[in-house]
């Protein structure tokens, strides 16, 4: 899949997301200083969340004693709502600073709005694996999708996917998710990357909410093709991400210890790099002379010894230098070769 000038998938550079998320605080100034500082880190893009209070949560919710009351998470969502007409400002920001942006859509009113702003792609929160309605609306777009997969059974996933192909839509890419702000080790499942590549062959990646890097490095080394992690300019400051989200100078050694695991892993084949070549010699061994040999000497085993650095026979032709002759006298510590032997 594409986003962008972006190929996404195995083969191809990870992208990395930076995700905002509510993180500019209800300021359109700080959402610029977040989206102008993940442009120097190296990401690929920038991600907010397109939520609205009135179709995200129930004004209600029950309590401990069964009573339904206020929802307190309802008045943080409407603070941290993201005004419409901050969108085209945000969008033309960030082509300004050279990154892409990304939105996670949380109703079908907000897919129509955002494709109406020709976003190139859609993401789509773990608490939306089940919301088919949403599902359908987006695929409907035929703009990429990104479905993270948090608190997800397999199965679930695989109706997502299925839903989301069964609208035509092909540019699909997973992500594997743990929904726990921030997560403990024994929570990550990391292998369920590889689980989810082979299942739907579709590129996978890993939004991690864990304040360093481990786990995303990890999961990069298990062939994650997308990287989604929190930034905030400061984890001191006020607001329900900043906590577990990664500072800036923080996510840039992110990037760039992932775009050396990118070069470190290879293509697989087994051979020396060019830098190694030089080291075959000088680590490998080779057939040598213990003692001078005169001349129509006949060479015993005893002459011999195979010692560092490879100048000469192999050590596997030993057999078939002992029995033969010296055509010319040979002197001691130097390295043998067959055409001063008969």
């Amino acid at each position: 899949m594409r986003i962008g000038k972006r190929t996404i998938g195995s083969g191809n550079p990870v992208y990395i997301i930076a995700e905002i998320g509510s993180n500019h605080d209800g300021s359109l100034k700080r959402a610029k200083e977040l989206i102008r500082a993940v442009s120097t880190t190296g990401a690929d893009c920038v991600k907010f969340q397109a939520f609205r209070a009135e179709t995200l949560l129930n004004r209600l919710v029950p309590g401990k004693d069964g009573v339904w009351q206020p929802n307190p998470a309802y008045e943080v969502i409407e603070r941290l709502t993201i005004p419409r007409n901050w969108y085209p400002e945000l969008i033309e920001y960030a082509a300004l600073v050279g990154v892409d942006i990304l939105f996670t859509v949380f109703d079908e009113e907000g897919v129509e709005f955002l494709s109406g702003l020709g976003v190139e792609a859609f993401k789509i929160a773990s608490g939306d694996v089940t919301n088919i309605p949403l599902l359908k609306r987006v695929a409907q777009k035929g703009l990429p999708v990104i479905l993270s997969t948090g608190a997800s059974y397999m199965e679930e996933v695989e109706k997502a996917v299925c839903t989301l192909k069964s609208e035509g839509l092909e540019d699909i890419a997973l992500m594997h998710c743990v929904s726990l702000y921030p997560p403990k080790p024994e929570d990550m499942n990391l292998r369920c990357i590889e689980s989810l590549k082979e299942r739907f062959g579709l590129p996978v990646g890993f939004s991690d909410h864990a304040t360093e890097p481990t786990f995303t490095l990890s999961a990069v080394s298990l062939g994650a093709s997308i990287i989604e992690k929190h930034i905030t300019l400061s984890r001191t400051l006020k607001g329900p991400d900043h906590p577990f989200a990664m500072e800036v100078d923080e996510f840039s050694r992110m990037v760039q210890d992932i775009r050396a695991i990118e070069r470190a892993l290879g293509d697989g084949l087994k051979k020396p790099s060019e830098r190694e070549i030089p080291e075959r010699v000088g680590a490998r061994r080779s057939i040598y002379l213990k003692r001078d040999v005169r001349k129509g000497t006949t060479i015993t085993k005893d002459m011999l010894k195979v010692v560092r650095q490879a100048y000469g026979m192999m050590p596997e032709e030993i057999d078939t230098v002992v029995g033969r002759v010296a055509l010319k006298d040979l002197s001691a510590d130097m390295p043998l070769r067959k055409e001063e032997l008969r």
